[in-house]
This record gives C-alpha cells, sequence and structure tokens, in this order.
C-alpha cells in the first residue's frame, strides 16, 4: 500500500483551479444577465475585490481574471472597451490611498467601493464616450438595483 502514497490529491490543486471555475460561472451568468438586463453584471463586486487586495501579490491572477470578465461585459453590453480596466487604475492613482486613510469602517468600505465602482465606471464611459463621440450610456434604476446586489453579495461572500 506504501507505493500508492503519492496517488493521493492534494488539497492545493484544488485552489489553482477555484478561480478559473469561478471565472467560468461568472461568464456563462454574465451571458444570462445580458438576456434579462435586470442581473447585475457584478462590476461592482470585481471593482471591490481588486481594490480591497490590491497589496497582495498572491492575488494578481484574480485580477486578471476579473479584468478579462469585465472585458467581456464590456463587449457584451457595448461599452468602451477597457475602460474598467482603466477606471480602476485611475480611481487607485488618484483616489484610493486618501479614501483609505479616512474610513475606518469595513461596512462603509464595502458600500463605497461598490457605488464608486459603479457610479465612478458610468461617469467614466459617459466622458469617454463623449470623448470618442459615440452614443452616450444611458442611466436607468437597474444601476440602484445592480449597487444594491453587488452590496449584499460582498457582505455574503466577501
Amino acid at each position: 500500500m506504501q507505493t500508492f502514497s503519492d496517488m493521493r490529491r492534494n488539497s492545493t490543486y484544488h485552489q489553482t483551479l477555484t478561480p478559473y471555475l469561478i471565472f467560468v460561472i461568472a461568464i456563462i451568468y454574465t451571458s444570462l444577465a445580458s438576456m434579462t438586463l435586470t442581473l447585475s453584471p457584478l462590476l461592482g463586486l470585481g471593482f471591490y475585490y481588486i481594490i480591497y487586495h490590491i497589496h497582495d501579490e498572491q492575488r494578481y491572477r484574480d485580477f486578471v481574471l476579473i479584468f478579462l470578465y469585465a472585458l467581456y461585459v464590456e463587449i457584451d453590453r457595448g461599452l468602451i472597451l477597457l475602460s474598467f480596466f482603466f477606471f480602476t487604475l485611475i480611481f487607485y492613482k488618484l483616489i484610493f490611498q486618501s479614501f483609505q486613510k479616512y474610513v475606518h469602517c469595513q461596512l462603509c468600505l464595502i458600500i463605497a467601493y461598490v457605488t464608486i465602482g459603479y457610479l465612478g465606471y458610468y461617469l467614466f464611459n459617459l466622458f469617454l464616450a463623449y470623448l470618442f463621440n459615440v452614443p452616450l450610456p444611458i442611466f436607468t434604476l437597474n444601476y440602484l438595483l445592480f449597487i444594491v446586489t453587488d452590496i449584499f453579495l460582498a457582505l455574503v461572500f466577501l
């Protein structure tokens, strides 16, 4: 029986496959979300995850998967490509340090980051659409539904 001891499964394989499995499920989910328009595209949740874990080097693979997911959402919903990536970088470079220094309540940070993630991303897309002379995105009440849904998901899962 000792000869087969090296054939046991290692739990680290599950830890490396989990982000990819979540990525595939998220792609399937966003395909369904684009058909109903009431399901959240989960961009605020992704924004919160990136901003909250920005200094953790072990999560960079997750960041790449989130940016690929956001790119898929942008293509699917007709938004300007790579705007989520550039909005996240601009937010981190200009606002994140001072915002993190003054707000210490974890619940407040979740609410603020998800809300900034959606509203700031919408305003950034509005600015880019005006700049590139493409049709402007329309702000609907679905954005408020998306914000509430993503805040709830962040509180439950993160």
